[in-house]
């Protein structure tokens, strides 16, 4: 959640470090998958981390950025991430990082 701290790290300090796959450039790609995700959007890391559950799967995604996320995208979290979150059972520690902000106003 503080990645302006210290930058982004793809993965879960908290479970392992990050895959030295994690990043890959295409010349990485297996030559076989069972899955191949197109897109790092909502749905296609949803659908990636549901499948993560299940190591016989091999799956791939591809995205057009060419590198790390840099910066976040995101200026909340909706309701209905919030059900994706606790589903996947991580919202507590979203909610104890968050800033909780009541009222916000979009203009234009």
């Amino acid at each position: 959640m503080q990645f302006h701290l210290n930058g982004f790290t793809p993965g879960d300090p908290h479970v392992a470090a990050p895959s030295p796959l994690a990043g890959a450039h295409r010349d990485a790609v297996p030559e076989q998958v069972d899955v191949l995700i197109v897109g790092c959007g909502p749905a296609g890391l949803t659908l990636a981390a549901q499948l993560a559950a299940f190591p016989d799967i091999r799956m791939c995604i591809f995205e057009k950025k060419d590198g790390p996320l840099q910066l976040g995208q995101a200026d909340d979290i909706a309701c209905r991430t919030m059900e994706m979150f606790d589903a996947f059972g991580f919202s507590e520690r979203v909610l104890k990082e968050a800033c909780w902000i009541n009222e916000v106003c979009y203009l234009g």
